[in-house]
């Protein structure tokens, strides 16, 4: 009896023995699971009746933080988080925050919160934008794109980026947009060559929209996939109408459905390897009905695998530093130009109004 008992402990620590890799390579993250929220926050400071939705931006600020802890995201990224950045840097629940680059018209309103450690924070103002009291008013802000390295696992890093492009539809919109595009991607293609990347934004634009490009800037000419196209249509990036007949009005709507201005590209390399888990665009409101967002927030998540011996990386990490010198220098030198910008377009608005 004494031997079976021993024979049967036997075994037992040799199954444990036999199980430590595989749960070790789950526990120090070698595959795991990455949800990602993606929403423009709308953190202008302007009072409830001057909203399109009659919200109150301060108040839904403040509501804003412990809806989004409940998805328990990983990676947070938002766009137009001007002047109440500090209430989501208090509020949101996770240890890594990138600095906060400014209000409106100093800052990008781009910011990232995340599980992971951020190294090589970089901020882009657009070179070119279009609108300044009409399209949006693009040049009022430098807008642009904020990339990190963040360390997923032991010396395994991702590149993520965060972007918010020109809004509109007019011709120097899309103008506009496409340089935007072209200047992120001189910055990827030199930094982000052959290592794993996450675009997360505000594009403003749809695949249907064929003028902005997507299909070839994004899809054919780098490798990247889409996560509600890869989940939703097949992988079919070409869009038909049979496909816009097929979605009907949920295909069409800029924001909060399929083909959206919110989107999250992302393409393997590095020895890291996604696949699209799922994807959700929702509106969030708050106990009165009002929306806490002026857009819907996309909820991804993307799996993760990572195979060491592809893991080549000779980049050197530095982490993010506070930068006074935007105060110094940066903020006169965007509020004269937005002064500028102003006192230029006034007289051509005011003569169009008396033209009407």
């Amino acid at each position: 009896m004494m031997k079976k008992i021993f024979a049967l402990a036997l075994c037992a620590v040799f199954c444990v023995l036999c199980a430590c890799p595989v749960y070790g390579a789950d526990e120090t993250g070698e595959n795991g699971t990455l949800k990602i929220l993606n929403l423009n926050v709308d953190g202008l400071p302007i009072p409830a009746f001057a909203t399109s939705e009659n919200r109150d931006p301060l108040k839904c600020s403040k509501q804003l933080p412990p809806v989004l802890n409940e998805y328990k995201p990983d990676i947070i990224a938002v766009q137009e988080d001007f002047n109440f950045h500090g209430i989501h840097k208090r509020g949101i629940d996770l240890p890594y925050k990138t600095y906060h680059s400014g209000p409106i018209p100093f800052g990008d309103g781009l910011n990232f919160f995340s599980r992971f450690p951020m190294f090589n924070v970089k901020r882009e103002a657009w070179e070119e934008a279009y609108g300044v009291l009409d399209s949006s008013a693009d040049r009022l802000t430098p807008k642009g794109f904020l990339a990190a390295s963040m360390e997923i696992a032991d010396g395994v890093y991702i590149d993520v980026y965060d972007i918010h492009a020109d809004a509109d539809d007019g011709e120097g919109d899309i103008k506009a947009r496409l340089s935007e595009y072209d200047q992120l991607f001189r910055y990827l293609d030199s930094y982000s060559k052959d290592h794993a990347v996450i675009i997360i934004g505000d594009v403003n634009a749809r695949f249907l929209q064929l003028e902005n490009k997507l299909q070839k800037l994004f899809i054919e000419d780098r490798n990247f996939k889409e996560i509600w196209i890869e989940l939703e249509n097949e992988g079919r990036y070409y869009l038909t109408p049979e496909d816009e007949a097929r979605f009907g009005e949920k295909f069409t709507s800029w924001w909060g459905y399929w083909d959206s201005a919110e989107k999250i590209f992302y393409r393997d390399g590095g020895g890291v390897s996604f696949e699209a888990l799922s994807n959700e665009l929702k509106w969030l409101y708050n106990d009165e009905g009002d929306r806490l967002a002026d857009h819907a927030m996309q909820i991804s998540e993307l799996g993760y695998s990572i195979d060491r011996s592809a893991v080549n990386d000779s980049r050197t990490y530095k982490k993010e530093i506070w930068t006074p010198y935007r105060i110094l220098f940066l903020y006169p030198k965007y509020f004269f130009k937005s002064l500028f910008l102003i006192l230029g377009a006034l007289p051509g608005l005011i003569i169009d109004k008396i033209k009407k």
